[in-house]
């Protein structure tokens, strides 16, 4: 056992946290008000079982020397030293520069690789068909080296060998993400793919990003979460465009690689690429220190997308101006520059502020003159309004959405607090278990946000069965609509059904170890989802959660049937006879479904 698993072993982190702030029993976990930013509810979340904690409302987490270095400061090297002295470990020679000197081995692994993919990209036959795709794409070469793409050819074991060769361990490699275990010991996780060195501020190489160079799927695929490289906190290219953020006061946002590249190679260079839709705090926390506005330019339509609309809270939040980017003649700003970098320049001059936006967004797919369009503009904006931080801002925009359909700003200002006063996840459950009413609201947007935290919170019952108890739950996976859930729910269910054979109660510690570890901080964070004491109890807890699959089922019937409604609608408008009848008689069976449940 190494210094760190030894400290690990010796060290409580219920403990180590009481320390610095009141903890409260709150079931198996411990709950506080989060020492990291202003709350008046407790989502700060410590497992004694995992040694972790989680904040749900700033979502930092981590072990005991995350901790440290949140709340102190410190490296990990300072957190090290701290907890050995604390917990009377004595410290091998050199170990207290251990943090610092593996890290530092993952660097240099990833810079060697940096270099082999750009030779084999740049110099050599098996990149010349990523090499062309590229140039193809309008990247220049000048713009290939500077950022040092490479190319990972379709071999298994290339880029291990490679490095073994130079003194590499297996270890090593799987640590930074580059192998995968295997019987053999390992093999390349990247193959057949564009690669895109991901740096930090200071130009180190965290990981990479590999695009396949067709449509195929997955389109890309990350390093994932390692000791360097956090996917939550990274921004690509902010290590060469800071300088130009800062200079304009103004970041621009894109989801892809590709967009970023085309658009610094064009001369726009105050950007960077999020790797997603959803900001995250450590992202906004990040952009802060360069701009106090963003723009956001993502393929998805952001007024729709949950994800998105939770980046966007986190950055009104925190003070940020937000706009959005538009334009119609490309399906991404990569094909529009190339088509016409004028057109790029345009769109980012005329960018809307993100609220207007949202109100543009509707008012082109709903209609404010129909009851049911104001309805649905209703459902789609109030949980946006409501988030709206700025009170000037928020009045402005009240006064905006009533304009638009056509009502009192009075009535627009009691629909919020009725929103309000719905609250977040740990209120819904409480709605959960005692208002159905509540529960069957029939909102477009408040439904998906629903949707979404009865799907979480369903996993988080699974993973809170009581000791007694191993239920092997028998519904289908598509119960699911959020694909990570989905794959950890097939993955419990496989963990149930083999611990049942040995008559063993659930343990997350033993599930933790079966999942691939892109799901284990998901996993972790649902764990501490704060559970009713009453569920303990076998039969209450399997009331809850039929309950929970019956309302999850009932919503998948209602999209049907919303969905059948439209196809029925526009059979109806252009004389489908043949297959009126058809659509009518599913809807009639879903309707008896929906009824029966």
């Amino acid at each position: 056992m190494d210094d760190i698993e030894l400290i690990k072993s010796k060290i409580n982190v219920v403990d180590l946290i009481s320390e610095y702030l009141p903890l409260k029993k709150s079931g198996i976990n411990f709950k506080a008000n989060c020492p990291f930013h202003q709350e008046k509810t407790p989502s700060f979340m410590v497992s004694p079982e995992r040694q972790i904690w989680h904040c749900f409302g700033c979502q930092r987490g981590g072990d005991c020397f995350k901790f440290l270095m949140e709340k102190e400061g410190w490296d990990f090297k300072e957190s090290l030293e701290f907890l050995a002295q604390k917990t009377g470990v004595t410290l091998k020679r050199g170990k207290s520069d251990q943090g610092k000197g593996i890290n530092d081995r993952l660097f240099e692994a990833n810079e060697k690789t940096v270099q082999f993919y750009h030779y084999l990209l740049t110099e050599h036959k098996l990149g010349k068909k990523a090499l062309d795709y590229l140039l193809n794409r309008g990247l220049t070469l000048e713009t290939l080296k500077q950022f040092k793409l490479g190319y990972a050819p379709q071999n298994w074991e290339i880029l291990v060998k490679f490095l073994n060769k130079r003194g590499f361990e297996m270890k090593v490699l799987i640590d930074c993400g580059l192998a995968v275990v295997s019987n053999r010991g390992g093999y390349d996780r990247f193959r057949g793919r564009i690669m895109f060195p991901l740096c930090d501020s200071r130009g180190r190489v965290l990981g990479f990003s590999g695009r396949v160079l067709g449509d195929e799927l997955p389109k890309y695929i990350n390093t994932p979460q390692t000791r360097i490289f956090d996917k939550s906190r990274f921004l690509f290219g902010l290590n060469l465009s800071k300088g130009q953020i800062k200079e304009k006061n103004e970041a621009i946002i894109v989801e892809g690689e590709m967009d970023f590249l085309m658009s610094f190679q064009s001369g726009v260079k105050n950007i960077v690429a999020s790797k997603g839709t959803a900001l995250t705090e450590a992202q906004v926390d990040e952009l802060k220190k360069y701009a106090s506005s963003i723009m956001l330019c993502f393929d998805t339509d952001l007024a729709g997308d949950a994800a998105s609309r939770r980046g966007i809270e986190i950055a009104d939040k925190a003070g940020l101006n937000i706009k959005v980017i538009e334009f119609d003649k490309a399906k991404d700003p990569a094909e529009l520059i190339k088509k016409d970098i004028q057109l790029w320049e345009k769109a980012v001059e005329e960018a809307v502020p993100i609220y207007d936006y949202y109100l543009k967004s509707v008012e082109n797919r709903f209609n404010p003159k129909e009851a049911s369009g104001k309805r649905q503009i209703f459902a789609e904006l109030l949980p946006i309004w409501s988030k709206i931080s700025d009170s000037i801002t928020r009045e402005h925009y009240i006064e905006k959405l009533a304009a638009l359909v056509q009502v009192k700003e009075d009535f627009v200002r009691e629909e919020m607090e009725k929103h309000k006063s719905f609250g977040g996840p740990k209120k819904y459950i409480q709605a959960l278990n005692t208002s159905r009413e509540v529960i069957s609201a029939p909102t477009r947007n408040i439904t998906f946000d629903r949707r979404e935290m009865l799907e979480q919170y369903l996993i988080a019952l699974l993973l809170h069965q009581p000791s007694d108890l191993v239920y092997i739950p028998n519904f289908p996976e598509t119960l699911f609509t959020q694909e990570e859930l989905k794959q950890i729910y097939v993955l419990l269910v496989l963990f149930l059904d083999s611990i049942s054979f040995k008559s063993r109660s659930f343990k997350i510690t033993e599930f933790i170890k079966t999942l691939p570890e892109e799901f284990i901080d998901l996993v972790d964070r649902l764990n501490l989802l704060e559970i009713d004491t009453k569920l303990q109890d076998a039969y209450i807890w399997q009331r809850e959660t039929d309950l929970v699959v019956s309302e999850l089922k009932k919503m998948l019937i209602k999209a049907s049937l919303e969905k059948l409604s439209l196809q029925i609608k526009n059979a109806q408008e252009f004389g489908k006879d043949d297959s009126l009848e058809t659509l009518n008689r599913r809807f009639r069976d879903l309707s008896v479904k929906l009824k029966n449940l």
